[in-house]
């Protein structure tokens, strides 16, 4: 289906960079000239009753401030960044920001258009490749803080208290979650817990002590 997209927006300090988005935004069945902006200036760019295709450049300077006024300003329109340096932080970063999804240049075109065209019809798409094999759902690496999560939502914790006992924000516990349910394949927290006595077992195992699972990230549907 082809994306509803009002106006496309390139929010970047390069502006010679529009030239390589065209491709990408035509093969998503997106013609529209890119309006080119300064990433400081975008908050006051958006029009808050369109659907605008909003791209940052990953690879530039990313104002956070910005793009969550912007965000607020324009609730109809999909925010993705688009660069070649996708690092974990900058994904952790978009998925705590609301962001629409990330989408690595380094991907395969097939790939790269198929997570453009998902986040235009409202889905959350994350996406990114840094040369590992992608993990099989049977053995799900996590991290010691997503085993940490995963012990206390299966002891029936509410978010806010797992964030008081990790010292930390419930939107990181958040990312934290959405994170397990994409490598458990679950759809809601309440299937994870029968999964925790074995996910936890293999862990104590060594299966799984990454600080961060470097393959594909994949989202929802945005709110």
């Amino acid at each position: 289906m082809k994306p509803i997209i009002e106006r496309i927006v390139f929010a970047t300090e390069r502006p010679l960079l529009a030239v390589g988005l065209r491709e990408l935004l035509r093969r998503a069945g997106l013609e529209a000239e890119p309006w080119v902006v300064e990433p400081a200036a975008l908050a006051g760019s958006v029009q808050s009753q369109e659907t605008w295709l909003i791209v940052l450049d990953g690879d530039g300077p990313l104002f956070w401030e910005g793009m969550d006024q912007a965000r607020l300003r324009a609730p109809k329109s999909r925010f993705v960044i688009c660069g070649g340096a996708i690092t974990p932080d900058l994904v952790l970063a978009a998925m705590r920001h609301d962001l629409d999804g990330v989408i690595s240049t380094r991907l395969p075109e097939l790939e790269a258009t198929e997570a453009l065209v998902r986040i235009c019809n409202g889905e959350r798409q994350f996406r990114f490749q840094d040369g590992m094999a992608p993990r099989t759902p049977e053995t799900p690496p996590l991290s010691h803080r997503e085993r940490l999560v995963l012990a206390m939502v299966a002891d029936g914790l509410r978010n806010r208290q797992i964030a008081a006992a990790m010292g930390t924000s419930e939107d990181t516990v958040k990312v934290h979650i959405h994170r397990l349910l994409r490598k458990t394949g679950t759809k809601r927290r309440q299937e994870l817990a029968p999964l925790a006595a074995p996910l936890l077992a293999r862990a104590e195992d060594g299966a799984g002590a990454s600080a961060f699972d470097h393959t594909w990230m994949f989202g929802g549907h945005s709110a």
